[in-house]
């Protein structure tokens, strides 16, 4: 299973968010459309037209970097995730790049508050323990047990690509996600139960 390359953002209201997705749809779309009808899509030595239209709206010459690019395993109409949950827009794939620090500078010059690779997640829940047994016993029941760790969310998780910690005053839970490939996958599977708790990233 290939690695997930992961851009979110965070917005200051759902507005926002809904704005961005709506941006980030029609970027997926022009692509597919690219992807399509271009005799080599992934060709290295030049910067794909959708990003370079998505970088010339913006103020932004998209540049010919490995990191910039969109390279999907698949291609992005078979790979790419795009969901916005409350404030926050996740857009994924499985493979190599995702636009990189290009694109996520595009989404703070659109008024992102927060952008991230590695999702650093943080939710209030009146239970912290309560919603992590919830949430691990609906991984497991969607095949990814063993696939996630659980701990009190204290410090920092220096072998984590993702967390959720659920925080109550002082009470805290979370969840963590390496970048084994399988993990990661865990991880975007998590994200769409989060609809309605407003996460943000730490």
């Amino acid at each position: 299973m290939s690695h997930v390359v992961m851009q979110a953002s965070e917005w200051t209201s759902i507005d926002d968010a809904i704005r961005c997705e709506s941006e980030l749809r029609a970027l997926v779309d022009a692509y597919v459309k690219f992807e399509r009808e271009d005799p080599s899509p992934w060709a290295r030595d030049r910067v794909a037209k959708p990003l370079i239209e998505f970088g010339r709206k913006h103020g932004v010459a998209w540049p010919l970097e490995d990191d910039a690019r969109f390279l999907l395993k698949g291609g992005v109409e078979e790979s790419a995730g795009l969901l916005r949950v409350d404030r926050m827009v996740f857009f994924w794939g499985g493979g190599f790049d995702l636009g990189g620090e290009t694109l996520r500078g595009i989404l703070r010059a659109m008024g992102a508050i927060r952008v991230a690779e590695q999702c650093f997640i943080v939710v209030k829940a009146a239970d912290p323990d309560a919603r992590v047994r919830e949430l691990a016993s609906f991984l497991d029941d969607e095949e990814y047990a063993g696939q996630y760790a659980i701990d009190d969310g204290v410090g920092e998780a220096p072998h984590a690509l993702h967390t959720v910690t659920f925080v109550s005053g002082a009470r805290r839970k979370r969840l963590l996600f390496d970048d084994s490939g399988v993990e990661d996958w865990a991880f975007v599977a998590i994200v769409p139960q989060l609809d309605g708790e407003d996460p943000s990233l730490a």
